[in-house]
């Protein structure tokens, strides 16, 4: 009977080392708009608010993880894009494949891709956008038809 207290303690606290090594915490996962999964993560990015996480999607074999990076009024949009797989071949242009959409619909494109080309199973870059010129609510970074994902939504409500 011993033997077993001394061995869950020893799982118990195996179990907190391993969980305070991988740092930082995750919240469970919710529907965005889109009623796609996400999980995004509780650790804020140094340089945006603690409401601006990063969110995963998965689909079709993908998942796609964006973090935004610079979402200052007044100055360009920035998004760190992680796409990984191990089954597709990734070969979508992200200047095509990214828009933002503002929180009344309206759709902007990318300004610039910093990141790989097309091809492989791993893809990780920047992208921007030029600021926006007019107030909103809210912003939607979208990923079109990656893997046959029609759209993978990634939102984030700004403070007004």
């Amino acid at each position: 009977m011993q033997n077993k207290l001394f061995l869950i303690a020893g799982l118990v606290l195996l179990t907190s080392v391993l969980l305070a090594a991988c740092g930082g915490t995750t919240a469970a996962p919710t529907l965005n708009n889109a009623g796609q999964a996400t999980s995004a993560s509780s650790t804020p990015n140094s340089k945006t608010e603690s409401a601006f996480v990063a969110q995963t999607v998965e689909g079709g074999s993908v998942t796609v993880k964006v973090t935004p990076l610079k979402m200052e009024p007044n100055a360009p949009l920035e998004f760190d894009i992680v796409i990984d797989t191990h089954s597709v071949e990734l070969n979508d242009d992200m200047m095509k494949a990214v828009v933002l959409r503002d929180d009344s619909g309206m759709e902007f494109t990318p300004t610039t891709w910093d990141g790989p080309g097309a091809g492989g199973h791993h893809r990780e870059g920047k992208i921007k956008f030029a600021p926006l010129t007019m107030s909103t609510k809210a912003l939607t970074l979208v990923v079109k038809n990656v893997a046959g994902v029609p759209e993978r939504v990634f939102k984030w409500e700004l403070a007004q």
